[in-house]
C-alpha cells in the first residue's frame, strides 16, 4: 500500500514545476471511471471545506484545503492548472524567503 503511493509520490514530484498537476491530471483521465471521478470531486469538496473550516478553527486547514484541491486536479484540468501556478508562485516566494 504505502510503495505505491511512494511510487506515485515521486513520479508526481518528477514532474517538473508548473506541470505537475496537469501531468497528475493526465495519469488520473486513463483509468475513467466514472464512481472514481464523482468519489475523487465529493472527497476534494469535503476536504476544501473541511480546510477553509480549519483556517478559523484548530487544525491543518492549508495543508487539508491543498490535499482537497489536488483531489479536484485530478479530475479538472482547469483546476490543475490553477495549482500549477499556484505551485509556481510558492517557489518563488520561497526562493525570496529564503534570500
Amino acid at each position: 500500500m504505502f510503495a505505491g503511493f511512494h511510487r506515485r509520490w515521486h513520479r508526481f514530484l518528477a514532474a517538473p514545476r508548473g506541470a505537475r498537476f496537469r501531468a497528475h491530471h493526465g495519469r488520473m483521465r486513463e483509468g475513467r471511471h466514472a464512481l472514481r471521478t464523482v468519489l475523487a470531486v465529493g472527497c476534494g469538496l469535503l476536504l476544501l471545506a473541511a480546510g477553509l473550516a480549519m483556517l478559523v478553527l484548530p487544525g491543518p486547514g492549508l495543508l487539508t484545503g491543498i490535499f482537497g484541491a489536488a483531489l479536484i486536479a485530478g479530475e479538472s484540468q482547469v483546476v490543475a492548472r490553477w495549482l500549477d501556478g499556484l505551485d509556481l508562485y510558492a517557489a518563488r516566494a520561497w526562493a525570496r524567503w529564503r534570500k
